[in-house]
């Protein structure tokens, strides 16, 4: 019986987590938008479902790439604020990515699951942006100013959270690469006493 679990491992859960979801929140508005805007692009899309649902996943994974590569700009900013106050950041960084373990320590696996956050973070808060910009259209278009109001208030609020998020998210993350630069301890497994 196959696990159905497997499917979320890592090489799915990670694009879905950095690239889907942020895609798809950044362009949600702008979607809603267009078929609000255009008749014939609403049929289209009403008619077609398998095509239009093609189309949107490839828009969505479009959009999640933008939107991490904006991540990624911003935490190269992270990193240059943080070598203001550590002057061994780079350094750090940059020993850590020429470090093999031989055995894997378990903050590698906290590291990863970091980076992973803060990739998330840093592509929502900008998707975020993204979807308040979509709201103003749509408030063009004959949308409630209170629901615009409301709608952009938690665009805005959810956007500064993560932004700050990822901030802290970041120290964390340069701390345990540091720390493990440190000697690795090794553990041998225990053995019954034999009495």
């Amino acid at each position: 019986m196959p696990n159905f679990f497997s499917a979320f491992t890592s090489e799915v859960f990670r694009p879905l987590v950095t690239l889907l979801i942020p895609g798809a929140i950044a362009m949600s508005t702008w979607f809603i938008a267009l078929l609000w805007r255009f008749c014939t692009l609403r049929e289209l899309v009403f008619s077609n479902h398998a095509e239009s649902g093609l189309v949107l996943a490839l828009a969505m994974a479009f959009s999640g790439l933008v939107l991490e590569d904006m991540g990624a700009r911003f935490e190269s900013w992270l990193d240059d604020r943080r070598k203001q106050h550590d002057q061994s950041h780079f350094e750090n960084w940059y020993a850590y990515l020429r470090t093999a373990f031989v055995a894997e320590p378990i903050g590698r696996r906290y590291i990863r699951t970091l980076v992973l956050r803060l990739k998330f973070e840093l592509g929502t808060a900008f998707a975020m942006l993204s979807a308040g910009l979509g709201l103003l259209w749509l408030w063009h278009l004959g949308l409630g100013c209170g629901t615009v109001l409301v709608c952009e208030l938690l665009c805005a609020s959810f956007a500064i959270w993560l932004i700050l998020e990822s901030c802290s998210t970041h120290d964390t993350l340069a701390k345990n690469r540091a720390n493990l630069l440190d000697e690795i301890r090794i553990v041998p497994p225990s053995h019954p006493s034999s009495d």
